[in-house]
C-alpha cells in the first residue's frame, strides 16, 4: 500500500461535507433543501467507487438511496458460485451466510469558529489529521476500503461473502440508511433485488477501541469488544403557563416546577445492575489487575468470579456502583443513565415562557424496556403538570449473543486473531456499547454483533469525538487498515 495515496484518499473523503445543514434539521424540510443536503452523500458514494477502481470491479455495488451503500465482495465458496444453494434456502429460516461490515459516511455538524483549524480543511500536522469525521467514523470506513482495495491488487479473494453497508444517516438514528438498509437484506425492501431473507454469520460495527490507561489501574491494553448494545431514548418535559410581561410573574411559574422535576430525576437514578456481560468483564479485569502484578491471567478463576458475581449481582450492583461513584465510564456500564441534554424558556428577558421546557437523554440497559424508563421517569417527577413526550426514534437495548458473553461463538476467534495481529499486546474483553449505532437495526440479521473501531485511543484521543479540533493519528489509521486486511484475510 502507498502511504501517501492513502492519506490523500482519506482527506478527499474527509472534504466532502457530508454534515446535516440546519435548515434540514427540523421535521418537514423542503424539497430543495432536502435535495441540496443529499447531494454530498451522493458525492461520497461516488467517490468511493472512482476512488477504489480495483475493488469496485470485483465487487457488487448496490446504491439503495443516498443514505444506503450496499457492496458485496463475493468469496470463493459464495452461494452465487457453488449453483442452488441459494435457491434452498426458506424465507422462514434462511442459514447465516457471511459477515457483514458496517460503516457511515454522515457526520455531526460543527461550531467552526470553535476549531484552530478548517473543519472540512482534513490538515496534516505533527502526525495527525484534522477534520469532522476523521475518528466518527470516515477514519474507519477508508480503512476498510483501503484494505479491500489493496488485497484485491493483490490477487486475494475472500473463502466467504464479505457485505459491506455504508450509511448516510447514523447521526440521525440511521432511520433512512441502516434501517431500510436491513429491511432490504430481510426481504422486506422495496428496491429491485432485494436481500431475499439474508442472514450474516456475525456483524461488524464501530464502536469501543484498544483502550489505553482509559481503565484505573490497569496499563495493559484492552481491545473491548462490544458485544451488547444500550437502548437510546429522548424525552420532552414540559410544563405551560400563561405568558405576561416578566414584572408580574405568578406565584409558581412553570420553570419552578420543570426545575423541581429535574432535580427529582438526578435524586432518583436507576438502580444499579450487574449483567452477565459487565460481570465477565470486571472478572476478567481482575484478572488483568492480577498479572500486572505478577500473577496469571487463568481461565478458571476467572470463570470461578464471573459465576461468583452472577450469584451475588444483586448485592454487587451496589458495591460496584458506590466504588465506581466518581467514574462515569463505569457507571454507565451498571445504570440506565440520564443526560440532561436540553433546556428551553423564553425568547427574551422580560417575557413571562408559555412553555419551558427540557430534554433528557436516556441510555437504556437491559432490561429496562423504553415503556419500563418512560413509567420510571414519570415515576420520579410525579407531577402532572410535567407532560413528558419522546422525542424522535426510541430504541430497546439490544442483548448479546450469549456464546459471545463467553469469548466464544460466532466471529469470536476471528475477530480476535485479526486484533492480535495488529495489536499483540491487547487483551480482548466483552463489553457493553454505551452509545447507539447502526449496528442496532441489524439484530435480527445476524449470529452476533461485534462493535469494533481498530485503534489504540487514549482518553485524549477519545474526547475529541464529536468535540471541536476532532482529529486522528496517522498511526492509528494505518493501525485500521492493518485489522482490516488481517480480519479479510481470514474470512
Amino acid at each position: 500500500m502507498e502511504k501517501e495515496g492513502a492519506i490523500e484518499r482519506f482527506r478527499r473523503a474527509i472534504r466532502i461535507r457530508t454534515d446535516w445543514p440546519e435548515n434540514v434539521r427540523g421535521d418537514n424540510p423542503s424539497a430543495e433543501a432536502l435535495e441540496a443536503a443529499e447531494g454530498p452523500l451522493r458525492a461520497f458514494q461516488d467517490f468511493l467507487d472512482k476512488a477504489y477502481p480495483c475493488f469496485s470491479r470485483v465487487a457488487e455495488r448496490r446504491v439503495l438511496s443516498p443514505y444506503s451503500l450496499v457492496y458485496r465482495w463475493p468469496g470463493g465458496a459464495s452461494s452465487e458460485d457453488s449453483g442452488g444453494k441459494e435457491g434452498q434456502k426458506t424465507a422462514d429460516a434462511p442459514e447465516p451466510e457471511g459477515v457483514l461490515i458496517l460503516a457511515h459516511y454522515d457526520v455531526v455538524p460543527v461550531e467552526a469558529d470553535k476549531w484552530s483549524t478548517d473543519p472540512f480543511g482534513a490538515e496534516v500536522k505533527e502526525g495527525f489529521m484534522y477534520g469532522r469525521g476523521t475518528q466518527d467514523m470516515k477514519g474507519s470506513l477508508i480503512a476498510v476500503m483501503e484494505a479491500a482495495e489493496e488485497l484485491v491488487i493483490r490477487g486475494f479473494r475472500p473463502r466467504q461473502d464479505i457485505w459491506f453497508a455504508f450509511g448516510g444517516d447514523e447521526e440521525r438514528s440511521g432511520l433512512q440508511g441502516a434501517r431500510n438498509t436491513a429491511a432490504w437484506f430481510a426481504g422486506s425492501g422495496r428496491s429491485q433485488g432485494c436481500g431475499q431473507g439474508r442472514r450474516f454469520s456475525w456483524v461488524l460495527d464501530e464502536g469501543s477501541s484498544v483502550t489505553i490507561n482509559q481503565i484505573r489501574g490497569i496499563s495493559t491494553p484492552l481491545a473491548l469488544f462490544g458485544i451488547e448494545e444500550k437502548g437510546f431514548l429522548s424525552l420532552e418535559l414540559a410544563v405551560d403557563q400563561k405568558p405576561g410581561h416578566s414584572s408580574r410573574p405568578p406565584r409558581v411559574q412553570a420553570a419552578v416546577l420543570l426545575a423541581r422535576a429535574l432535580l427529582r430525576i438526578s435524586r432518583r437514578p436507576f438502580p444499579a445492575r450487574l449483567s452477565p456481560v459487565v460481570a465477565a468483564l470486571f472478572s476478567l479485569l481482575a484478572g488483568v489487575r492480577s498479572r500486572e502484578r505478577g500473577g496469571a491471567l487463568r481461565p478458571r478463576a476467572v470463570a470461578f468470579r464471573t459465576r461468583l458475581l452472577n450469584i451475588l449481582a444483586p448485592l454487587a450492583a451496589p458495591i460496584l456502583t458506590f466504588t465506581f461513584r466518581r467514574d462515569p465510564q463505569f457507571l454507565a456500564l451498571l445504570h440506565t443513565t440520564v443526560a440532561m441534554t436540553q433546556l428551553e424558556g423564553s425568547a427574551a428577558d422580560n417575557v413571562m415562557p408559555s412553555r419551558v421546557r427540557a430534554v433528557i437523554n436516556l441510555r437504556l440497559l437491559a432490561p429496562w424496556t423504553v415503556d419500563d424508563a418512560i413509567n420510571y421517569i414519570t415515576w420520579a417527577v410525579g407531577d402532572e403538570r410535567v407532560k413528558l413526550r419522546i422525542l424522535g426514534s426510541a430504541f430497546p437495548p439490544v442483548p448479546a449473543c450469549p456464546e459471545h458473553g463467553r469469548m466464544a461463538g460466532p466471529g469470536w476467534d476471528t475477530m480476535t486473531k485479526a486484533a492480535a495481529a495488529v495489536f499483540p499486546d491487547a487483551i480482548p474483553l466483552p463489553f457493553i456499547m454505551t452509545a447507539a449505532t447502526d449496528s442496532r437495526h441489524y439484530r435480527d440479521l445476524a449470529g452476533g454483533i461485534f462493535r469494533f473501531s481498530p485503534m489504540r485511543l487514549s482518553p485524549a484521543d477519545m474526547s475529541s469525538v464529536h468535540g471541536h479540533d476532532e482529529r486522528i493519528s496517522l498511526e492509528n489509521f494505518f493501525l485500521a487498515i492493518r485489522f482490516y486486511t488481517a480480519l479479510f484475510e481470514l474470512l
